[in-house]
Formats: structure tokens, sequence, C-alpha cells
């Protein structure tokens, strides 16, 4: 199909096809069959300046958008799936930050995310909150300048070799689904640790965990 790309559209998909052909396809068996995470390909993407295909220059973008984000996972999805995860699912845990995000917040994560430097990840699923992420559970209570966070999420592609985790609890149980906000999370924060490694029938190659906040204190401004 063609999709009527710019120059510079059509030189990332040429640099994400030519990753895929000559450095993704020989590993993917090994890293599928060993559930292992890529980082020889997580740092080849970063040389390539792919992580910030969709990041505006002032983070050290290429200025592009969702589309251009769409075109390098397809490629890479071609050889494998799995692989292509870590560029992915570091972009569903950046956009919450991207479009909602505070200029001070923006300024602390988003370079190193679009560097490939830090990768993220988006956690909103729980064991009884699913399709039907109203549910959540997880809560988060005020506590002065912070809110403590409590509870567990599952599924989380990225899971431990993440380090910057957009994460959705519940501040307001009465009001349902208005009453859930998104909190950046950082690896390594006290109260915030990592539970069961899923065993999966497939894209191995990307790490899911479980997520467990117990009394894990984050500062307002993260939120």
């Amino acid at each position: 199909m063609n999709y009527f790309l710019t120059e510079e559209q059509q030189a990332i998909v040429d640099t994400a096809r030519e990753i895929a052909e000559k450095k993704i396809k020989p590993v993917r068996e090994k890293h599928d069959a060993e559930e292992s995470f890529p980082w020889e390909i997580v740092e080849e993407l970063r040389k390539a300046d792919l992580f910030g295909v969709y990041f505006h220059p002032n983070y050290g973008g290429l200025g592009g958008h969702g589309f251009e984000l769409v075109l390098v996972v397809e490629e890479l999805s071609k050889a494998c799936g799995g692989i292509a995860l870590c560029l992915a699912a570091t972009a569903l845990g950046t956009f919450p930050i991207i479009l909602f995000g505070t200029p001070e917040q923006k300024k602390r994560w988003l370079p190193d995310l679009a560097s490939g430097k830090r990768l993220g990840a988006f956690a909103i699923t729980e064991p009884e909150a699913g399709s039907d992420a109203t549910a959540t559970k997880c809560t988060a209570k005020k506590d002065g300048d912070s809110y403590i966070l409590n509870g567990v999420k599952n599924f989380c592609s990225n899971g431990e070799s993440a380090e910057i985790y957009s994460i959705f609890a519940t501040t307001d149980p009465k009001r349902g689904a208005r009453g859930i906000s998104c909190f950046v999370v950082e690896k390594g924060t006290k109260g915030f640790t990592f539970g069961k490694k899923e065993t999966k029938m497939g894209i191995r190659a990307s790490t899911t965990y479980e997520l467990v906040f117990d009394n894990c204190r984050v500062p307002r401004r993260t939120c």
C-alpha cells in the first residue's frame, strides 16, 4: 500500500526495516525461547533515534507524531512483535506525559524517553479490572504534598525493564471513572516492587510483570 510518505518518513521506515532485517531477525528466536529482554536491540534503536520519532524537538525528538511511531513499530513487528514492544510499550507509557503532563514533568522525563536512555511502561490492568478499567482497585490517598499508592497492577509490558511508569489509581472511588488519576512512578521508588513475571504463549521477548505498590509515596508533582 502506498502511504504517500514524505522523504523523512520513508527514511524512518528504511532505518527501522534495516534494523529489523539485520539485527532483530538473527536474535528473535533466542529471545523468544529464553523469554529474555532484547537489550542489544534497544541499543540499536537508541543509536538510530527511533525512540524519538514522535517527540517534539524540544525534548530531543525528531518532530513526528503517532503516524511515525506506527511506521517504526510496523517494520520492527514484521521481524518480531515481542521485540517491537520494547519501543511500543515505552510509547504507551509516554503518551500520558506528552498529552497531560505539566511543563516541569515533560522536561523531567521526556528527554530520557525520547533518547531511549530510560524505557517507559503503562499500567492500568488489574486482576479484577481488565477490559473494565474503571473497576480499578489500586488507590492513591493524598497525604500532604504526596499521594500514597496501594494495590497491584498486572500484565505490564516492559515490566521490570522500564524505569518510568504511568500508573492509574483511584483517588475517589465514589466518583467511579472520574475518580481515577494517572501517576508517574519511577523504578526504585520505595514501596514499588515487582511481583510475578508472566509466562506467555507468544510475544515472549517482551517481559510482562505484576507491579506491587505497598504504601508507595509519590510526590504530587508526578501526578
